[in-house]
Order: C-alpha cells, then sequence, then structure tokens
C-alpha cells in the first residue's frame, strides 16, 4: 500500500462522538499497514483541556504497552478557528452553558479569527504536531460570497499562523453552516466556487509558512461526481509539484481505523494524478 501514514484521527477522549480506544487503533492501524501515525483530539477552546489531558494519559499508556511504537506513533491535536469575541467570552465565563463547540451565534461579523491555545499548554500535554480546522463559520452573512470570504480567511489564518503544521479537510463544511447555503453541500461544488486568486494565495501561505496541505479520505465518506473529484486532485497534484507539502488524515471518529479510512480510494487516486505519497508529511 502506498498510504503509510495517517495524522488526523481521533478517539474517544475527543468531544464530538469520536469513539475510538487507542487499543483498537494501533491494532488496526499494524493491519492496515500503518507505520507512522498521530491522535488528534479536538481542541476548540480551553474546555476541552480535560479532554487532551485524558487522551494524554492513553496514549503514555499505549506507549508503555507497546514500546516499539515509539517514534512512529505521536500526539497531536486538531486545533479549530475561533473568533476573539467568543474566547473572551469563554474566558471571563460569560456564558448560559457550557459551550462545547464554542459560542456559535451572536458574535460581530468579520471578528479576528485566533487559536485558544499557549505555549505553556503545548509544553504541558507534549504537544508534538497541529493540525488546524475550519468548523465553522464566524458571524458572516449568508450569501454565497461572504461565505468563501469568511471561509478562505480562516484557512489563511492557519496557513499563516505559526502553530499549524497540517491544514486540515479543506473543503469539509459544518452541517450547521451547510443550512444556510445548501446548495453547496457537496464539498468539490464548493471548491469550483473558489476563485483562482484564493486558491493562489492558499497555496502560497502554505509554502511560506512550511504547512502540510491535508488530503482528507472523509471526502470519500458519500459519493461525489468523478469529474468534480479530479478537479480536486488535479489541484493538490499541481500543488505538490509547486512544492506543498501533502498529508494523509482519515479524520476518523469511528470505533475503529478500518471502517473509516477509504485509503484504497484515495490511492487510486494518488496514482492516476502521479501524486507520490513518499513524499507525505511525517514526523
Amino acid at each position: 500500500m502506498a498510504i503509510t501514514s495517517d495524522w488526523h484521527i481521533h478517539t474517544k477522549h475527543s468531544c464530538d462522538g469520536a469513539c475510538m480506544e487507542y487499543e483498537a487503533l494501533v491494532k488496526d492501524a499494524k493491519e492496515l499497514g500503518i507505520k507512522d501515525y498521530g491522535v488528534s483530539d479536538h481542541y476548540h477552546s480551553r474546555l476541552q483541556e480535560p479532554d487532551i489531558k485524558a487522551s494524554r494519559e492513553d496514549y503514555e499508556k499505549t506507549l508503555e504497552k507497546y514500546p516499539e511504537l515509539k517514534g512512529h506513533f505521536h500526539f497531536g491535536l486538531e486545533l479549530s478557528v475561533m473568533s476573539d469575541w467568543e474566547i473572551e467570552k469563554i474566558a471571563k465565563g460569560d456564558y448560559t452553558e457550557p459551550p462545547l463547540w464554542g459560542i456559535r451565534m451572536g458574535g460581530p461579523e468579520n471578528n479576528a479569527p485566533v487559536y485558544d491555545i499557549t505555549d505553556e499548554f503545548i509544553e504541558k500535554y507534549k504537544i508534538e504536531y497541529i493540525i488546524g480546522g475550519v468548523h465553522w463559520l464566524l458571524y458572516c452573512k449568508s450569501d454565497k460570497e461572504s461565505i468563501i470570504k469568511e471561509q478562505h480567511k480562516q484557512y489563511m489564518f492557519c496557513a499563516s499562523n505559526p502553530k499549524t503544521d497540517i491544514l486540515a479537510h479543506y473543503l469539509w463544511f459544518n452541517p450547521m453552516d451547510l443550512k444556510r447555503w445548501p446548495e453547496m453541500e457537496d464539498p468539490c461544488k464548493y471548491h469550483l466556487e473558489i476563485s483562482e486568486t484564493m486558491r493562489n494565495e492558499l497555496v502560497c501561505a502554505l509554502k511560506e509558512n512550511n504547512v502540510a496541505f491535508e488530503i482528507s479520505s472523509g471526502l470519500f465518506m458519500k459519493e461525489h461526481p468523478t469529474t468534480l473529484l479530479d478537479e480536486y486532485f488535479g489541484w493538490v497534484s499541481d500543488m505538490q509539484r509547486s512544492g506543498v507539502v501533502l498529508s494523509m488524515g482519515s479524520d476518523s471518529h469511528a470505533e475503529n481505523l478500518r471502517n473509516y479510512c477509504n485509503y484504497d480510494k484515495v490511492e487510486e487516486m494518488l496514482k492516476h494524478y502521479k501524486i507520490d505519497s513518499s513524499k507525505f508529511f511525517c514526523l
């Protein structure tokens, strides 16, 4: 198998219903030929610190049980783009109920994107890499132009932030945001709506800041027209040739890796578009 790494995997410690046990992950990774990989549970704001703490404890227990994984199995996290408005409210405790996914309504338009994480937190939990994830719109208008502009602003924030190692699932859309723009439910159609200028700007930022671009096998969790997938993977191939480092991520939230990874389908596209998996991101 050409794919031997996966850096975007969630365990039961993610706050969004992921349910994989560490033991199941190690077993499936070995059977699937995944030699280098990492756990990247969700971290939206400081409210998720207990989740990361518990995940780190399980990670260390796993390395103790399987010492041969040292240097191949890593501990990261998926860090959400938030707004400085909601992070300030969370810091003050200014909310009615604990905002598991932040404060998604009521914020000021064009609010500055931020990560709610410190160098001290990264050192405390020995975070080896960070995936920057765009998971929701930050209080923009509901017309197509505004949504595309808002998404691009957040992607550029991730690609330009020194804490980001990998840009997550470029075409993923939050279901609650899709209700505002249902015709763009197909992520590849959304890709076709993005201007060449925006795409080029993102590519430049990824290269300049040495941030890897994630190929998410989650694209294959449902059927998409072949022509649209061809458009996407053709662009990814062009990015690699231009010097962008690519990363493999299943974004698995399932009880095991095998039923979620879709590595075989990704490999077909890699082969067709001559994308070199030997040059993928690896710690």
